[in-house]
């Protein structure tokens, strides 16, 4: 395979043109750097040509930190067939690139693109451990921060001595006067541990843009040759094997005085041009955004039909409307989720949790349509999963807490914020039975929707909030290192144990995985649908496909047994005839009553 630099060119020079007017001779240099990577790619790491991929049911994805989970690269290879027995054909490996010496929020804070954090191993090994998981049918992906660089980084380092050009990658500024006009509209990303987005670098005797911490330096896409420099080390990971490429905080990339700098318009071509690039460059290494943002706007990041950006993006806003629904026991507000059913090759990542907090972005149009006052009802969850309710079931501790405002958000391990931790601490088994429930509930809503399930590692094995952060002086400030902690391999053994709560939450999902993976779910799907029925507990989504071999997904929010009135399905047009594919049992929709069972879900399809 070859790669068309003429078409490549055809393709992308309109946009390039759009960020930096009348500079031909810098996208020339653009071009010969593509064609001087491509001339070291090695084939042989690759498994295929293509993107289809991501839309398979056989591809389901598993994210941890490489040293919480066995230490090393070498450890995290020993343990393949521990991804392979459970079904995950996808794993995506949280920051391993080298991070700055001390404070590098969570390895986010990158000193050097090209190599991977010493602690971990090198790049051989990850070669190695890549080459490795291919031939075992497993793809990889990894974090690539472009927003910002390390305070130590070589740029930062040539900056911090004066170099002009080097200086030019950031924004730097000799007084406050330019900062103080971008301070009064941006808002602040951490106010509470990392105030205002500028910082004074007495090295530099300059003010530095610092979006998040003051040790990462926000970088200058204005520069032509910071575009240059970050297209030249995506195209290194593609060059490594990298299946999928994470782009860390995308909305943040382009910055406007007089803007939120956030979501810009030169944000969407720079994707543009990443995607165009990867497309001819690595047809089968994709793209996913993180695009923590309002629902209607992550929406965007997937571009159009003639404008192609992210190939994936974080299906967040499920994510919230998972919690929201299981606080609540009403499903009304999931169900009035937009549903994207478009013709673009993209797919959602739905996960019920991820390394970071959860905060409430719900739709507020909707909240108030459905009689909640919004401000009320984010109180209300974040004190829930807290736990201070007394009828919750959730214990999590707050991240980000603001007393003037009273916004916060949560954290904890999906297992403690779904009941479990109450339940063992109680030694209560009736709660324990209704949160192994709630979790396979969860489970069961990321892994048979359409788009591919991310599974946080630990919660297969339901692990429990880890407090142990609180008396490391190195992270005690951040109370998200509660769920991000060590894999405990002797809780392993219990799944091998006749009643244990780590075996059910174990084989409830790989039957789960095994399920999706069995009845093909996104491959022929063409759209979901929310059904609106009268039960606000239940959530019933219709799930389309090219045969029109359709199915009828149910879900239960409540932990109470509920009814359903086949009219209200039968009206839609679903085949009378169904059985279960989980339990094997025959539905007849003629019966004018279906129950559902306290935190059951039912997979249907056409007898």
């Amino acid at each position: 395979m070859t790669i068309d630099i003429d078409k490549l060119k055809e393709i992308i020079l309109d946009d390039y043109l759009k960020l930096y007017p009348n500079n031909i001779s810098k996208f020339n240099n653009l071009l010969e750097m593509i064609k001087e990577n491509y001339s070291l790619r090695k084939e042989n790491q690759m498994i295929s040509n293509s993107s289809e991929w991501i839309h398979s049911a056989n591809t389901v994805g598993m994210m941890l930190y490489v040293d919480l989970f066995n230490n090393d690269i070498d450890g995290l290879v020993r343990k393949t067939e521990y991804f392979k027995n459970l079904g995950i054909t996808l794993i995506h490996l949280m920051p391993l690139i080298q991070p700055r010496e001390g404070d590098n929020d969570g390895g986010y804070a990158v000193s050097d693109y090209r190599k991977v954090n010493s602690k971990l191993g090198d790049i051989d090994s990850l070669e190695k451990a890549i080459k490795n998981f291919h031939e075992n049918g497993i793809r990889v992906c990894i974090d690539y921060v472009i927003n910002h660089t390390a305070d130590d980084h070589e740029w930062a380092i040539k900056a911090k001595l004066g170099n002009k050009n080097y200086q030019d990658y950031y924004f730097m500024y000799d007084d406050y006067t330019i900062p103080r006009q971008y301070e009064s509209t941006m808002n602040q990303v951490f106010p509470k541990v990392a105030p205002g987005n500028f910082t004074y670098v007495k090295e530099l005797d300059k003010w530095v843009m610092t979006t998040f911490y003051n040790y990462q330096w926000d970088l200058n896409y204005r520069n032509p040759k910071v575009l240059e420099e970050m297209i030249s080390i995506l195209l290194y990971y593609a060059n490594l094997g990298i299946d999928m490429i994470r782009l860390d905080a995308i909305p943040y990339i382009w910055k406007t005085i007089g803007t939120s700098c956030r979501n810009l318009p030169e944000v969407h071509i720079i994707l543009k041009i990443f995607r165009a690039i990867l497309a001819q460059y690595s047809p089968s290494t994709v793209l996913l955004g993180e695009s923590i943002v309002a629902p209607e706007i992550i929406l965007t990041y997937f571009g159009s039909e003639t404008s192609l950006e992210c190939d994936l993006l974080y299906n967040a806003s499920y994510m919230v409307e998972i919690w929201n629904s299981l606080a609540t026991r009403d499903a009304r507000h999931i169900s009035n989720m937009p549903y994207i059913n478009n013709n673009l090759p993209t797919e959602w990542i739905n996960y019920a949790r991820c390394h970071d907090d959860i905060g409430w972005g719900l739709d507020e149009d909707n909240l108030k349509r459905l009689g909640f006052d919004p401000f009320m009802h984010k109180q209300f969850l974040i004190d829930f999963y807290l736990g201070n309710f007394k009828d919750s079931f959730s214990v999590g501790e707050l991240y980000e807490y603001d007393p003037v405002t009273k916004d916060a958000r949560n954290c904890g391990t999906l297992a403690s914020l779904a009941g479990l931790e109450k339940a063992v601490l109680e030694k209560d088994n009736y709660k324990l039975e209704l949160a192994i429930k709630r979790i396979n509930l969860i489970n069961s809503l990321i892994i048979l929707r359409k788009g591919i399930p991310m599974i946080y590692s630990g919660d297969e094995l339901g692990l429990l909030n880890n407090y142990e952060y609180k008396n490391n002086t190195a992270k005690k400030h951040d109370s998200r290192w509660i769920h991000r902690q060590n894999f405990d391999w002797a809780k392993l053994s219990n799944i091998e144990k006749c009643e244990t709560y780590e075996r059910i939450i174990f084989n409830n999902l790989k039957t789960l995985i095994n399920v999706r993976k069995k009845i093909d779910l996104d491959h022929n799907i063409t759209h979901e649908r929310a059904i609106q029925v009268d039960n606000k507990h239940i959530l019933v989504i219709q799930q389309l496909n090219e045969n029109e071999d359709n199915l009828l997904l149910i879900f239960n929010f409540s932990e109470d047994r509920q009814f359903l009135n086949t009219s209200q399905l039968r009206r839609q047009g679903i085949n009378v005839h169904m059985v279960e594919l989980l339990q094997g049992k025959e539905l007849n929709l003629k019966d004018d009553i279906i129950q559902i069972g306290p935190y059951e879900f039912l997979i249907l399809k056409n007898k």
